[in-house]
């Protein structure tokens, strides 16, 4: 990977096109031991610096500390509390990128996958997702079905989408993603497009055969089914062979 030249500790990227922030904060909980302690003297500078950045962004002679005394004492607008409120948000969320970034890309635990494509699993529940908004543009009157019905049966409260990556032309990994953690809307049919770095934690094993819908639900552990079909064509060994699941924290384009 390449690296910036800021202490050559952390690579850029260009864009982010997935960031699980959720499953960030908790890493860097986890990695520093618990949330950050603010009354420590490297935090607190930390702390200054977003205050410092959210008052050039706000402008016009904008000041955090007399901005923060007015709203103790109930003399600030809504409109500009709601305002300071996104700018808060978004300077903090963009530290928690930055934070993990820097963190992750050292961690031997973080498996890093570079610049690969990745596709859904033939007769997966992901390859159903991505179709699944097509199939509603038709007229009701149309189909046979009532496909929002059918979509919340299949996809439910469904939060994680497997994927798999175009680089290994025999599937050694599962790459799985939070549907509500694209950013810019992108969505999971964008991803195959694209050739990313993702950053992800690997969370379990399963089988190829276990990513189709007519599996999913199958949690009995079975013996490898061989038929004269499967030897034939010499697939039975690759099918059933385990593969490591990794629940994805970042995505993007890196310089």
């Amino acid at each position: 990977m390449r690296k910036n030249d800021k202490k050559q500790t952390e690579p850029t990227f260009l864009k982010i096109i997935y960031f699980d922030e959720a499953a960030a904060q908790d890493y860097l909980d986890i990695t520093n031991g618990g949330r950050l302690d603010w009354s420590k003297e490297d935090n607190r500078k930390r702390m200054a610096e977003i205050l410092t950045e959210i008052e050039a962004q706000a402008k016009g002679g904008f000041n955090i500390l007399n901005f923060i005394k007015g709203s103790l004492a109930g003399n600030v607008d809504a409109k500009a509390s709601g305002e300071v409120s996104k700018l808060f948000d978004s300077t903090i969320k963009n530290t928690l990128l930055t934070d993990y970034i820097k963190e992750a890309y050292k961690d031997k635990r973080v498996k890093k996958f570079v610049k690969s494509g990745v596709y859904a699993p033939e007769n997966s529940i992901s390859l159903y997702k991505m179709y699944s908004s097509y199939l509603t543009v038709v007229p009701k009157a149309q189909m046979p079905i009532d496909m929002e019905k059918l979509n919340d049966a299949l996809l439910g409260e469904r939060g994680y989408y497997g994927m798999l990556l175009k680089t290994e032309d025999t599937p050694s990994s599962v790459l799985r993603f939070n549907i509500n953690a694209f950013k810019n809307n992108y969505n999971l049919a964008d991803l195959s497009k694209m050739e990313l770095v993702y950053y992800g934690i690997k969370v379990g094993i399963c089988k190829e055969t276990e990513l189709t819908i007519d599996k999913e639900f199958d949690f009995q552990k079975k013996k490898a089914e061989v038929t004269a079909e499967s030897i034939l064509d010499g697939d039975t060994q690759s099918h059933n062979e385990e593969l490591d699941v990794y629940d994805i924290v970042l995505a993007g384009v890196e310089a």
